[in-house]
């Protein structure tokens, strides 16, 4: 009550001095759900931080937060916002926002692309995320447009909802169950949903990618709902060819648990490549999918991808065979889970499931392009098997070559993202690392784990991320 008391006190002080009569609205009672913090207006200036989530971690509270700024009369070619911080307060990841540090605030400015906002419009997914061992928070203390500070009153503090409480709605979504319907992939009440991510690179090679932050990053920064967890099953350190097992194991499941916590569906993928037919590894496989299915059949963000890029496999006598027999094992304990099957070369021919397709209701295919190396005949391929009615999900792409490397086809990528959004495709982008090569999403230089800026991402990635984002 001492917070609305005084800033009750202060708004009838500013009414006094401009003349207008006091405010006679009745202070709300406190209560004990999240409070927002409320704009402060300072003439047509709107500006407020607000904390909008907050969780637990061991002895701190995590706050993710956003800034909003609006003039209704000038437009803005420059902001500047200056925060109070708390004492002990650690930046963990901020999007849209250059942030820097300096004697107790957090200076808050600009990238290039957000610099400038017309009149009227608001300033947008601004935002970061920051721990604290103390139940304090961070607020706005001052703001300069277009080079001039703008006073304005200081507004009570933003209260997300306190360590140890239940998420609020905006940090855990409900996970609904996924199901296949006129070769739609559809949500619980029957309509079509598209989901959309990354893919990790090998789980043995780029395994610190695998966490929570990261996961958040890619939620609230560049609107993915969707991960991928690749477990390559040959090469170096695979699955089953002398990888450790109960490591990349465990990795699957802190992926697992970590989409759940985010709201977030995951991709347990058994990444077939230099292997090429699906049966040569068919009784891992088996017991593989034994383990993860039993022990997830209760979780309805996990989708099944059975094989990732089959080569020299022909559908009907290679593929479909496999493909029958893992689902029939899947099935066993997870009843309904969407289980994705790959088409031969390199997940390209899909006109080859036309006719062909598995008697399981909850199936759909893959296709996977690199729009530097596939182009009009594979689309066409696509929108054959699409107008067929073949439930398609595009499980990895890019927009370089498909060696994974090359410089990046953005003529070719605008025509693949029109005939996804044409169909509502779901699709994930190769892939979430370092990796010296053009498709990684993160460039060579970027030690970050979680909490990239633009300058961390690759071409490939700054692409991904606007196309998420336009979702």
């Amino acid at each position: 009550m001492k917070h609305a008391n005084w800033i009750r006190l202060i708004l009838s002080g500013f009414c006094l001095l401009a003349g207008c009569a006091r405010p006679t609205e009745t202070v709300p009672a406190p209560t004990t759900e999240p409070i927002e913090s409320p704009a402060v207006e300072t003439v047509a200036v709107t500006a407020s931080v607000k904390g909008v989530n907050s969780w637990p971690d061991n002895d701190k509270t995590v706050t993710q937060y956003e800034l909003t700024i609006q003039d209704d009369v000038t437009d803005i070619q420059n902001w500047k916002a200056v925060l109070s911080v708390p004492d002990g307060t650690e930046l963990q990841q901020n999007w849209n926002t250059e942030i820097e540090k300096e004697d107790g605030t957090w200076i808050l400015t600009p990238e290039d692309y957000n610099r400038a906002i017309s009149a009227g419009e608001p300033l947008k997914d601004v935002g970061w995320i920051a721990s604290c061992d103390t139940n304090e928070t961070i607020t706005l203390l001052s703001l300069e447009l277009n080079g001039e500070e703008v006073s304005f009153q200081k507004e009570q503090k933003s209260t997300p909802a306190p360590a140890g409480a239940e998420p609020s709605p905006a940090a855990v979504e409900p996970i609904g169950s996924l199901h296949v319907a006129n070769g739609k992939l559809c949500n619980e009440a029957g309509e079509p949903v598209q989901l959309r991510g990354v893919s990790t690179h090998g789980l043995a090679w780029f395994p610190e990618y695998v966490n929570r932050d990261a996961f958040l990053t890619l939620r609230d920064d560049w609107n993915a709902n969707t991960i991928r967890l690749a477990l390559y099953t040959a090469e170096s350190g695979g699955y089953c060819t002398g990888g450790n097992q109960q490591e990349l194991l465990d990795l699957i499941d802190k992926g697992v648990t970590y989409a759940e916590e985010l709201g977030m569906y995951v991709i347990i993928d058994w990444h077939i490549l230099s292997d090429k037919n699906p049966s040569m590894h068919q009784g891992e496989a088996v017991a593989f999918f034994t383990e993860v299915s039993k022990k997830y059949k209760d979780k309805t963000h996990v989708l099944y991808e059975i094989c990732n890029e089959p080569q020299e496999s022909p559908f009907l006598s290679v593929i479909k065979p496999y493909a029958e027999d893992i689902v029939q094992v899947i099935r066993r304990n997870d009843k309904d889970a969407v289980i994705l099957v790959g088409t031969n070369t390199w997940c390209q021919d899909i006109d080859e499931v036309i006719g062909n397709e598995l008697s399981d209701d909850n199936v759909m295919y893959t296709v996977h392009f690199y729009a530097g190396t596939h182009k009009d005949a594979l689309r066409n391929k696509l929108r054959k098997a699409l107008d067929a009615n073949v439930p398609v999900y595009i499980s990895e792409c890019s927009i370089v070559e498909a060696s994974g490397n090359g410089a990046a086809d953005y003529e070719s990528a605008e025509e693949w993202l029109k005939l996804i959004n044409e169909y509502g495709l779901s699709y994930n982008a190769w892939s979430l690392c370092n990796k010296n090569e053009t498709s990684a999403l993160l460039k060579p230089s970027c030690d970050k784990l979680s909490g990239w800026s633009e300058a961390d991402l690759s071409e490939t990635g700054i692409w991904f991320r606007n196309a998420f984002r336009k979702s």
